[in-house]
């Protein structure tokens, strides 16, 4: 009777696991570089996979880094629902998802950082299941100054010290 009843909650799991992943999510270009002060648009489709209406009712957005700002476009451009696979609506089209912002380079080194973008919802309008989600990062490049750059900064900074520190004629 307990095997029975363990193989019942496995295949209920699973079965549930199964229905998860719903949607396939393409983003237009998923390593962009930018500069300190620069914005990254994401752009992407979003399809349904699955032979049933999809309603899209969240989304969640991680990135590391500390100068990487993000902001969400899920409720200005994604659609409410999706069409079943091979119905006209099944896809989104091409939108914009988020924008990333590139702000201070004294906060991050010049690298990579990975992100995560993740779409909720379900068969209904509250459902949150996790329908699908895509990888991204985000490459920074920060200026670095020439030597002769730093040796004039470093001069008058010395120049600047010595006057202060010299007796003063009264």
């Amino acid at each position: 009777m307990k095997a029975l009843l363990c193989i019942l909650i496995f295949a209920t799991l699973g079965s549930v696991a199964a229905k998860a992943d719903g949607i396939t999510l393409t983003l237009d270009q998923a390593n962009p570089t930018a500069s300190a002060g620069g914005t990254l648009q994401f752009f992407g489709t979003i399809t349904n996979d699955t032979d049933t209406t999809l309603f899209l009712n969240n989304d969640d957005l991680t990135l590391a880094g500390l100068s990487l700002t993000t902001t969400d476009q899920f409720f200005n451009t994604v659609p409410i629902s999706l069409a079943p696979e091979g119905q006209a609506g099944d896809s989104s089209g091409d939108i914009e998802l988020f924008d990333v912002s590139v702000s201070d380079p004294l906060l991050d080194a010049t690298g990579v950082y990975a992100g995560t973008y993740t779409l909720f919802g379900g068969a209904d309008g509250s459902a949150q299941d996790n329908l699908g989600s895509t990888s991204f990062s985000v490459t920074t490049v920060f200026p670095v100054p020439e030597p002769s750059t730093l040796y004039l900064l470093l001069s008058g900074m010395l120049a600047m010290a010595w006057r202060s520190m010299r007796p003063q004629a009264s």
